[in-house]
Parts: structure tokens; sequence; C-alpha cells
């Protein structure tokens, strides 16, 4: 499965040349999508998701250290705090990289400029990526757009960088709409001989599906059609969210891709009582109306009655015998995905501890 994820990551590019065919071109009604990477690990997922070819969002990378910028694939570069760290990058000091980023604000608001959506991704526990990521999702934020970020928890190992990526999340979850946290705990458990580069590959492939899915889903024409006011609606509900992603191929691919998306290795979550649900399928020219409504009653069926549940569906010539499902759902419980407000408060601080199921 997890060669399936990177492989099906790389090969998208050649999906999205089909896809780009039929956009919209009245600009008029676009949608701005923009994803922007924050700190090392965010530029380096940025890096991939450029490289695979995406045209439905602008990326835009953004660091303290400018060498490692000048390696990076974006269609922006912003290198922050020049004159407090002279591209030298912030040292792993999340105190510092607040403070090039406060420092560099004007610069921000103009690369970042205005969007309807915006995925932010970033490692925390480091530097840049914890200190600066939730000032960058604060001014995304006031200029209008609905802010998704997807972030990297470090290992168990690494406890100096634990404490300051559970701060950097409490703050994180203060300015975005929705955080998603792709557990590295969970990636070693599930793929302990998998060669260390790949690891991380992996984990930026998942993110890259994610976005890639989204994005495509609001920019491209879909068979069944979801746009940008149904995601804002399912993100904007409030409570815990968290992106879940599915594939699979073969006679039993309805039933396989339901247990991928509701079990997924790297994004564990309790889906009991979620209230709500954004699906979209993509599939080849063989997915039919009764698999898309099997696979969309598999995946809500133990849901809250009144959850609100949208599905759309895409068909790509490309994916014979293959369906793919990217699926948003609202009012899960996970570890490290926290309430705004006091609840993130007191699960960062150790209180309620009871109430925190790990997995």
């Amino acid at each position: 499965m997890f060669e399936d994820i990177i492989k099906a990551a790389k090969g998208e590019s050649e999906v999205s040349s089909h896809v780009s065919e039929t956009k919209e071109k009245d600009e008029d009604f676009k949608v701005r999508i923009s994803v922007l990477g924050v700190g090392g690990a965010g530029c380096n997922c940025i890096n991939r998701i450029a490289n695979s070819g995406i045209r439905s969002a602008r990326t835009v990378a953004i660091n303290t250290d400018g060498k490692h910028l000048n390696m990076i694939n974006a269609d922006r570069k912003v290198l922050i705090g020049k004159t407090i760290t002279r591209g030298l990058g912030a040292g792993g000091d999340v105190e510092i990289a607040k403070k090039c980023a406060e420092a560099d604000k004007a610069l921000l608001k103009e690369e970042i400029g205005e969007n309807e959506l915006v995925f932010l991704c970033a490692g925390m526990g480091g530097g840049t990526g914890g200190g600066a990521a939730p000032i960058v999702a604060r001014i995304a934020k006031e200029q209008g757009a609905i802010v998704v970020a997807m972030v990297t928890y470090p290992f168990a190992l690494e406890r100096v960088r634990l404490k300051k990526a559970q701060q950097s999340i409490k703050e994180l979850v203060q300015e975005c709409d929705t955080v998603v946290v792709i557990d590295n705990n969970r990636l070693s458990a599930y793929a302990p001989n998998l060669p260390i580069n790949k690891a991380f590959e992996l984990a930026d492939s998942i993110t890259a599906r994610a976005v890639r899915g989204i994005s495509d889903t609001i920019m491209f024409p879909s068979l069944i059609n979801v746009d940008y006011a149904d995601i804002k609606t399912i993100m904007e509900r409030g409570g815990l969210s968290m992106i879940s992603l599915g594939e699979a191929s073969g006679h039993d691919r309805v039933e396989e891709v339901i247990k991928n998306t509701l079990e997924h290795p790297l994004l564990d979550v309790d889906y009991e009582d979620a209230n709500g649900c954004l699906i979209h399928l993509e599939g080849g020219t063989d997915l039919t109306l009764g698999d898309a409504i099997r696979i969309g009653e598999g995946i809500t069926k133990s849901f809250n009655d009144d959850a609100i549940v949208k599905m759309g569906a895409r068909i790509v010539p490309e994916l014979t015998n293959t369906v793919r499902v990217t699926a948003i759902v609202v009012g899960v419980k996970s570890p490290y995905i926290f309430k705004k407000g006091e609840d993130a408060e007191r699960r960062l601080e150790g209180r309620e501890e009871e109430d925190i199921q790990y997995v």
C-alpha cells in the first residue's frame, strides 16, 4: 500500500495534464487556491507537490534558510528574516522564527495574496515551521481564506521537539480552520523497514494527494460536482476535522477503498459519531453510480444521523478498474487535532488526559 501511494503521487502529473484541458477559462469565477510550505519540512513538501505538476493551485515556499530555499521548486519563494538570520535559518529556535515572520509580515501578505482556500504545510517541532506557520496562517486568514494546515508530528524519541510541537499545534489551531496531523510515530510503526528517504517521501505523498485531490475537485469539472461552497460549509462547521485518502483496484475495489479510507495507517482517527463529511471519488469509465453510492454509505455508516454529507465524483480515464477517495471528515476523535480555545489548551497542557485517545 505504501508503494502504491508514492507511485500514485508521482504519476498524478499525467492525470493533471488531462483534466487541465477542461479547466474553466473564465477568470471571474476562478477559485484562488494556494499551497504554502513553511520551514524545511514544509518546503520539501511544496517541492514534491510542485514537481507532481499541480495546476489547480499556486505553490509558495517560505523559509529562513536561503540555501535550502534555492533548492525548492515552487511558483514563489519567500526568504523571511533576512535582517535577523542573514538567510542562515532559525537554528531550531521558535522565537527567532516568530520574529522573522513578524518582521516580514508586509512581504508575506503581498506574496500570499488573496485566496479562497489556503493549504499550509509544515513540520512541527522545529524552528521555522513551528514558529512562523501560525503567523503565516493568520495572515492568510485575515485576507479571507479558508486555511487548512497539514503538519507532521515528531517521533516520540525527539523529546524537546515534542514539547515545541505541542505548543506550535496549540497556536496553529487558533489560527486555522482545520489542522491535519500526520504522526511520524504511526509512519515508523507501519513501515519500520521502509528506507528513510522513502518513509519521508510517503508522508509528503499523502499530503500531496490530499492537496491535489481537494484542489482538483474544486477547479476541474466533475461528474457529480463538489464546489468551493461545499468545502467551506464542511470546514466551518467546527469540531475536530481531518482529511483521509483511499485507493483500491480490482474486483473488490469498493470494499477495499472503504477500508483504506477509514483505516489509513498514517491518519488514524475515530470516525464514530462524526457529524459531517465531504467525499470525492475518482474512477475510470467503469465507475458506476451504484459503486459511488456504496462507497459513500460505507464511509459514513458510523456518522451521526444528522451528519452533513456531500459526495462528488469525477471520471478519469487513466484510472481503469481503480477508484480513489478523498474525504474531509469533521467531528472525529484524534490525539493531535484539537478543538480551538480552552479545549485545545487543556489537552496540550496534559489536563483531561483520559479523553485523549493515543493511536
